[in-house]
């Protein structure tokens, strides 16, 4: 599984790589949006009559926007995206403006989740989200979608692929400081040419590792598979 925006990621390991680089998660700083698209055809006659088609299934598209990251962090979303061709591969893309903290997570031999909204979700591949990305703001798990039951709970399998090290202890926390945020994942494609929107935006001056341009821009994603 590559995922953005850290790579192939290997089991055991809460990393990525890209090209034997190694690379840490991080959200974009300024915000995430995402909506569906719904491909319909219109046409309108003379007499005002208004005529549809449906020429598509509908699909999400998901946009991360990012304000002043450091160049180590520019620097690592040019390389991902250069080492698919930027539009030409798919990549996991996590929807982060779909967060939800479940009202319980049952870490057994599969991680289940209770909640009242399971309408992102689906056991059935190449539909919707197949994947959670389980995230308390430091150490994360992604999980694989074995069951749905509508609008109860989700059944996840962590074991298979084991991506993340979130342990089930911390996996089992809804409350406080380090409750755990669940997140859809999609297979998508970038849209060609976000990278170009990257633009100097100031200068980090401090002595440390930081030091150097700033940038700013955004990334855009559109799932490979129906969301509906």
């Amino acid at each position: 599984m590559i995922l953005f925006p850290i790579g192939t990621l290997a089991g055991g390991t809460g990393t990525g790589t890209v090209e034997s680089v190694l690379y840490s998660f991080f959200e974009p700083n300024k915000n995430c949006m995402s909506a569906p698209t719904h491909s319909i055809l219109t046409t309108r006659y003379k007499d005002q009559t208004l005529l549809t088609r449906k020429v598509a299934d509908p699909y999400l598209t998901i946009s991360y926007e990012y304000e002043n990251i450091f160049s180590s962090e520019y620097t690592q979303l040019e390389h991902l995206l250069n080492s698919i061709d930027e539009g030409n591969t798919p990549i996991y893309t996590i929807d982060l403006s779909k967060g939800v903290v479940p009202s319980v997570i049952v870490t057994t031999s599969t991680w289940t989740l209770g909640i009242s909204n399971t309408r992102l979700y689906s056991a059935t591949t190449n539909f919707k989200s197949n994947y959670i990305f389980f995230y308390n703001g430091n150490v994360w798990k992604i999980g694989t979608i074995s069951s749905v039951s509508a609008n109860t709970s989700v059944t996840t399998n962590v074991d298979t692929n084991n991506f993340g090290t979130m342990t089930d202890t911390q996996g089992a926390i809804v409350t406080g400081n380090n409750r755990v945020w669940i997140y859809p994942i999609y297979e998508c494609y970038i849209n060609p040419g976000s990278i170009s929107s990257f633009k100097v935006s100031g200068y980090w001056p401090n002595g440390d590792s930081n030091r150097g341009s700033l940038w700013s821009g955004s990334i855009n994603f559109s799932t490979k598979y129906k969301v509906d």
